[in-house]
């Protein structure tokens, strides 16, 4: 019963990976809300001592409706199908093995 368990986890992994590289390689680039983009700022990008990091944090303080635009590249949506297909495989072979 507990292998079977794990076969559907693989399989349900696999079909999210599937969508999310899907719609990776649908979209060019994601916008983000002003919110976001200040929460990243904040957190993720460069620290306020360093000079890119100031400019960031000037920008994004000063009350512009500032928008980040994010790339991806091209591989990380076909490393996504990839995986998920194989996870989903993977997966169902769990579950036809144990019947």
């Amino acid at each position: 019963m507990k292998q079977k368990a794990w076969a559907i986890h693989f399989i349900y992994a696999g079909i999210i990976l599937l969508l999310a590289g899907g719609q990776m390689y649908a979209v060019e680039s994601y916008q983000l809300t002003p919110s976001a983009t200040k929460f990243l700022a904040h957190n993720v990008g460069p620290g306020p001592e360093t000079t890119r990091g100031a400019i960031n944090h000037f920008v994004v303080n000063s009350g512009a409706q500032v928008r980040e635009t994010i790339s991806l590249p091209n591989w990380v949506s076909w490393a996504s199908l990839s995986a998920g297909v194989i996870l989903a495989v993977h997966g169902g072979l769990l579950v036809a093995r144990r019947k």
